[in-house]
C-alpha cells in the first residue's frame, strides 16, 4: 500500500514538535518559575511556527504542482490556449490572496479557500476536456498529488490550532501571574486560530 508523503510529513511534524516540547519541559524543572514559564511559552511559539511552516510549505508545493500540470497541458496539441493562459494567471495570483498568522480572519480564510477550490475545479475541467490528455500520464500523477495535498489542508490546520491553543493557554497564565514581570509580558499577545 502506498503511503502518502503528506501523511508522512504530518506524522513527522507531530513527532518532532511534541519531542521538542517534552524536552523543554524537562529543562524547565530546574529553572526559576518566571524563566520556566517564558521558556515554555517560547517552546510553544516555536511549535506554532513549525506547524505553520509545514502547512505553507505543503500549500506552496501544491501550487507548484498546479503550475506543472498546466505546463503539461500546454504540450498537448489543440489545447485551449486562451483558457490555459487565464488559469495560469490566476495561479500566479493565488499566493497573494493567502492569509498570514496576523490576517487569518474567517472572511480571509474563506476567501482563499473559495479561490483555491474554484481554481482547482476549472483546471481539472480543462484537463478533462483536453483531447489527447490520456496520452500524457504525468497529468494524472499531478492531479492525484494536487488533490491529496488539498485534502490535507484541514489536518495541517488542526495541527496548527492544537499548538496555538496551548500557546494561548500558557499566555493566559503568564498574564495573570506575579512571577513574570510586566517588562517580560510586554509585546506578548494571543494568536489567531482556524477554529476547526
Amino acid at each position: 500500500m502506498k503511503i502518502s508523503p503528506y501523511l508522512v510529513a504530518l506524522f513527522l511534524a507531530i513527532t518532532v514538535i511534541s519531542c521538542k516540547e517534552n524536552s523543554t519541559k524537562k529543562t524547565e524543572k530546574s529553572a526559576p518559575s518566571s524563566n520556566a514559564a517564558l521558556a515554555h511559552l517560547q517552546a510553544l511559539d516555536d511549535s506554532c511556527s513549525k506547524a505553520w511552516e509545514l502547512m505553507i510549505s505543503s500549500d506552496d508545493q501544491k501550487i507548484k504542482d498546479i503550475e506543472r500540470l498546466l505546463q503539461e497541458i500546454s504540450y498537448i496539441p489543440g489545447h485551449n490556449e486562451q483558457e490555459l493562459k487565464r488559469l495560469s494567471d490566476l495561479v500566479k495570483e493565488l499566493p497573494t490572496k493567502r492569509y498570514t498568522t496576523e490576517t487569518m480572519t474567517s472572511p480571509a480564510i474563506d476567501a482563499y479557500d473559495q479561490a483555491t477550490d474554484e481554481l482547482l475545479r476549472e483546471i481539472f475541467e480543462l484537463k478533462r476536456s483536453t483531447k489527447g490528455v490520456e496520452n500524457y500520464t504525468l497529468t494524472v500523477v499531478l492531479e492525484t498529488s494536487i488533490r491529496e495535498a488539498d485534502g490535507m489542508v484541514v489536518n495541517y490546520r488542526v495541527l496548527y490550532d492544537r499548538w496555538v491553543h496551548k500557546y494561548n493557554e500558557s499566555l493566559d497564565k503568564i498574564q495573570t501571574t506575579t512571577e513574570v514581570s510586566d517588562e517580560d509580558r510586554q509585546g506578548l499577545k494571543k494568536k489567531l486560530t482556524f477554529e476547526i
